[in-house]
Formats: C-alpha cells, sequence, structure tokens
C-alpha cells in the first residue's frame, strides 16, 4: 500500500506556475519536504547545469472582494481595489537564512461582467508575488499600526488588475508592489541560478 502524501493548494500552484517559467529543458527541478512540518522551507529548486539551488516559503491568503455600497444618502461609494489580501506579519517569528525566496500568494475570483458572483461561470486565478530573504525582511519592518506605529498583526495588498498590485494595510500610504508580481522577478530569479 502507498502512503498518501498531500501539499498544500498555494504551494501546489506556485509550484506549477513557477514549473511553466523554470522549464526543465532548461535544467530546472523541484524538490518538496517529505516531512510537511518541516520549517522554514516549503520547496527548492535546483538548476542541474549550475549545480545551484533556491529555498522558497510560501505565505497565502484567500481574497476578499470589495464592491460599491450605496451609502443612507443614496451616493454611492467606489471602491479603491476591488481585490484584497491580507497576511499575518511573521516579522517576529522570521528567522534569518530559513529561505532565499518568499512567495506570497493568492487567488482571486474572475467571471463574465454580465453575471453576477455567484454564477456558475467563476473561475480562479492565482496571483503571485516573489520577495528575496532581505526584501521580505525590509517589507515587514515597514508594517506598522497608522496611528501608533506599533508593528502590525497583518498586512494587506489590494489590486484591480494582475498587472498592478498596492500594500495597504500596514502602510503608511499605499505602495506600489507591483516589481514583486512573479513574472516582473523572473529575470532575477533566472540569474539565481548562473554559475559565474
Amino acid at each position: 500500500m502507498e502512503g498518501i502524501f498531500t501539499l498544500p493548494y498555494s504551494e501546489y500552484e506556485v509550484l506549477n506556475q513557477l514549473q511553466k517559467k523554470l522549464k526543465k529543458s532548461e535544467g530546472y527541478s523541484f524538490y518538496i519536504p517529505t516531512s510537511r512540518q518541516q520549517k522554514g522551507v516549503d520547496f527548492i529548486v535546483n538548476n542541474n547545469k549550475s549545480n545551484k539551488f533556491c529555498r522558497f516559503q510560501v505565505k497565502s491568503s484567500r481574497s476578499y472582494i470589495d464592491r460599491p455600497r450605496k451609502l443612507k444618502s443614496g451616493e454611492v461609494k467606489e471602491v479603491k481595489y476591488r481585490f484584497n489580501l491580507w497576511f499575518n506579519n511573521f516579522l517576529e517569528r522570521y528567522e534569518e537564512n530559513n529561505a532565499d525566496y518568499y512567495i506570497l500568494f493568492g487567488l482571486y475570483p474572475v467571471y463574465q461582467k454580465n453575471k453576477n458572483i455567484k454564477s456558475k461561470s467563476i473561475f480562479w486565478k492565482p496571483l503571485i508575488m516573489c520577495f528575496s530573504e532581505k526584501e521580505m525582511f525590509k517589507l515587514l519592518e515597514k508594517v506598522r499600526t497608522k496611528r501608533e506605529g506599533k508593528i502590525d498583526k497583518f498586512f494587506g495588498f489590494g489590486f484591480n488588475n494582475k498587472d498592478e498590485i498596492f500594500g495597504t494595510r500596514g502602510f503608511k500610504e499605499d505602495i506600489d508592489l507591483s516589481q514583486f508580481l512573479l513574472d516582473n522577478k523572473l529575470n532575477e530569479l533566472k540569474n539565481e541560478f548562473i554559475s559565474f
């Protein structure tokens, strides 16, 4: 009898998306720990041609949908960002050198405009952000409450489309973090595996 090995969907989908971009034909291989309680590393990517590897940790969030609301006055209050992701601030649990890259993952619904959110024509798309260890730590250090300036327990992102994402909760003002979307980090990732 074969044992059953489970993988959280967030990690599975990140691996799935990365395998499309870091191809086997280019020497890339993907490895996951045999223990789901493995601390710090969710998966490893190796390039067999350069014999270099990177360790990844995945954090995930469901998406929260914000819609325009009708106020008592009859006025409609528009929303700044249609989709929002929320993450726990892990600054206090952060351990240096546990991972080379941190992945922030969220799913958001896509559906026809003439259908409502409960429509059967919904499908889900992933939104993946990628931070080096230094970038992640620097971002987490900025996550503060607006009034007291204390470390916030959560941080959030808002977006209306897959090409632009902004830091919202935990930041003094909305900051553009689109440079950390996976497609925008791909060249940097590939450079990690180049042998000098």
